[in-house]
């Protein structure tokens, strides 16, 4: 969900996707589909670049255009993956009565384990960035801390606080560690886990919020 000392990256794709043609982006897309279909079909066992480009019927000139190779595709994997997870969290009904923006945070916490379960098997192979990331990836997570404060900001009368932002990445990658944990080893977040990124997200907030924060007013 985040990522610590980030660096652009030369990934061949991360320059080249932007400026692909129409042929060059169906492509993009039937390769990215294809890896995700062929991860859950061997559940977690590594892929190939050639399974994934001759079973989504691209020929290897076209794949070798688009990716440098099967760790290339990974990585946009991973930034589609964080884009996904954001549409799911701004989708999410969080226009609810709580009291709390600890009561919000639990909520936050329990939608993001939701879509972890959803996508548990496409987790177990994807790679765990965190340095020297490409500039899709950073966005992504950026985009994931927008949503995150965009909830936040919704709900209660935020203080100002500094770096605001970055204690959310925090936040965010508090709950990641545990879900990543849970979803590798058991295959699945349980209630001890969830309670667990619960009671670890909103001790860490706490020490940026006050217990009580004004709500806003709901619109009808």
């Amino acid at each position: 969900m985040t990522a610590t000392s980030i660096q652009k990256a030369g990934s061949r794709s991360d320059h080249r996707i932007p400026k692909l043609r129409t042929r060059g982006r169906a492509n993009r897309e039937r390769l990215l589909a294809e890896a995700q279909r062929l991860i859950e079909e061997k559940s977690g066992k590594p892929l190939k670049f050639s399974d994934v480009f001759q079973s989504a019927g691209v020929s290897r000139g076209s794949a070798y255009r688009i990716y440098n190779g099967i760790d290339d595709l990974m990585q946009d994997l991973s930034s589609t993956w964080i884009n996904d997870f954001v549409s799911y969290i701004r989708s999410a009904n969080m226009d609810v009565d709580v009291e709390s923006w600890a009561e919000l945070s639990d909520l936050i916490v329990v939608r993001g384990a939701e879509y972890w379960v959803r996508t548990a098997d496409t987790l177990r192979v994807l790679p765990r960035v965190r340095s020297n990331v490409p500039e899709s990836y950073r966005l992504a997570v950026h985009d994931l801390t927008a949503a995150v404060a965009d909830i936040f900001d919704k709900v209660f009368v935020i203080p100002e606080i500094e770096d605001w932002h970055s204690v959310l990445s925090m936040y965010t990658a508090l709950c990641d560690t545990i879900f990543s944990d849970a979803v590798r080893r058991e295959g699945f977040v349980s209630d001890k886990r969830l309670a667990e990124a619960q009671k670890i997200g909103t001790t860490y907030l706490s020490f940026y919020l006050p217990t009580w924060l004004p709500v806003r007013a709901r619109e009808d």
